[in-house]
């Protein structure tokens, strides 16, 4: 079962998500409910860029080196990630969190 997110995805982004999801056990993260901050892995950088950079090919070492940058990294600190939590599934851990909706304050 996809969420409508999933749903609305176009063609190569819904076929990566797809892909992530039949890694996991074919369970799409938006339709958990039961998430707990408590069951996910402490990570250091050296983490994230042995798996977005050496595991996965979407992201180039240029990329991750200006991680800061990125839309994802600005609006996690300036706060806007909200209610992170996770659960593990099929032996990987799937992190969720909530974007807040309003950015007229971004720059």
């Amino acid at each position: 079962m996809l969420s409508k997110y999933a749903e609305s995805l176009e063609s190569d982004a819904k076929r990566r998500y797809l892909d992530k999801v039949t890694v996991i056990g074919g369970v799409d993260p938006y339709t958990l409910r039961k998430l707990d901050s408590s069951v996910l892995p402490a990570i250091e950088a050296a983490d994230l860029t042995n798996y977005l950079v050496l595991g996965t090919s979407y992201y180039t070492i240029q990329q991750f080196k200006a991680y800061r940058s990125l839309e994802a990294y600005n609006q996690f600190v300036n706060g806007w990630v909200k209610d992170v939590g996770g659960v593990k599934l099929n032996g990987k851990f799937v992190v969720v969190g909530k974007v807040c909706e309003f950015q007229s304050n971004y720059a």
